[in-house]
């Protein structure tokens, strides 16, 4: 995973739960839940020291 920096981290900080909204499917509301990873960031020089992993199309 990257964050903004652009350093490649392989450290996981941890996971949680998350739920996108306004997922539509066949005309039905659903609930989708995710488990995300949380990344420590290894740059010194990074603006953030955590960052979340994104899933292509479902999360931002």
């Amino acid at each position: 995973m990257r964050p903004v920096c652009g350093v490649r981290s392989n450290r996981v900080h941890g996971s949680y739960l998350r739920f996108p909204a306004d997922v539509p499917s066949g005309g039905q509301s659903i609930v989708l839940q995710l488990r995300v990873r949380r990344f420590a960031c290894g740059n010194s020089g990074c603006t953030r020291r955590t960052f979340v992993e994104q899933i292509p199309g479902l999360t931002r």
